[in-house]
């Protein structure tokens, strides 16, 4: 891939990648052990700071809320219906969400005429969290242990990555919902598009 659009779909896929980390040596536990007591504290940041967390956090929402006006003007250039892009975002109540946040990080709380999404979305909590999946079938397992020097040790066929998520609340701070659910949801209904304009085979998804 070489086109500016190209490289727009590259930054989406890069920026989610940031927020997700697998290397389990980089988010060990706080042991401390005494003579009569020892006590562990895991929290899964692995070193990183309140801002260095949400820096990631609106670095994934921006690339994904932004690849809108790109794709409109590149439909045009390319004569594809530069409707179905704002259409895309019309459909979906997640990709909304996902532009409310980034406008508000941008111009401000709360968004005018509660934002695209009607909800007055805004994100707090902003953290990183280890997420265990099992596999689809009968059985699957997934779970962890700490191993030597508090290091996470995973058993079971499922899956284990840490995330970084947040909660996203109204204006009366009643949750609407998970980050990273919505941006995995986003991220998917762009990808539909993006298939569309035979910009991706939808296998490509991350």
């Amino acid at each position: 891939m070489g086109t500016e659009i190209e490289l727009r779909i590259k930054r989406i896929y890069a920026a989610i990648g940031e927020a997700i980390e697998y290397d389990v040596s980089k988010m060990k536990a706080d042991v401390i052990q005494t003579d009569k007591v020892t006590s562990v504290y895991q929290d899964f940041r692995g070193e990183l700071s309140d801002e260095q967390l949400t820096n990631i956090a609106h670095s994934f929402i921006h690339n994904i809320a932004n690849l809108q006006d790109h794709l409109r003007r590149w439909a045009v250039h390319k004569g594809h219906d530069k409707a179905k892009v704002d259409q895309t975002v019309d459909n979906s109540l997640d990709l909304q969400i996902i532009k409310d946040l980034s406008n508000n990080d941008k111009h401000g709380y709360p968004p005018r005429d509660g934002g695209h999404s009607r909800k007055c979305p805004k994100l707090v909590s902003v953290n990183r969290i280890m997420q265990l999946k099992t596999q689809a079938k009968k059985g699957s397992t997934s779970g962890m242990t700490l191993g030597v020097g508090g290091v996470p040790k995973f058993f079971g066929d499922g899956t284990a990555k840490a995330i970084i998520t947040g909660d996203v609340v109204d204006n009366d701070n009643n949750r609407i919902g998970d980050l990273h659910e919505i941006a995995t949801k986003s991220v998917e209904a762009w990808e539909q598009l993006l298939a569309d304009f035979g910009l991706i085979a939808i296998t490509n998804g991350t």
